[in-house]
């Protein structure tokens, strides 16, 4: 099985915060992600979410550099 068949668990965990926080359902914020549907608020907030978890696993990177 490839790589793009294989769900990311780590990009769910993002949609279902991002619905969350919204207050939307997963399948809109997949939708958005896709291109699908337009929502700049659900966007944005899974763009902030996502940048977010990045800046921490780099900080977390620069204190436990075997990672």
């Amino acid at each position: 099985m490839d790589n793009k068949s294989k769900r990311d668990a780590i990009n769910a965990a993002r949609v279902i915060k991002t619905a969350e926080c919204v207050g939307v359902s997963t399948n809109l914020v997949q939708k958005v992600i896709r291109g699908e549907r337009n929502n700049d608020k659900v966007l944005g907030v899974f763009m902030e979410i996502q940048e977010g978890e990045n800046k921490l696993l780099e900080e977390v990177k620069k204190i436990v550099p075997f990672i």
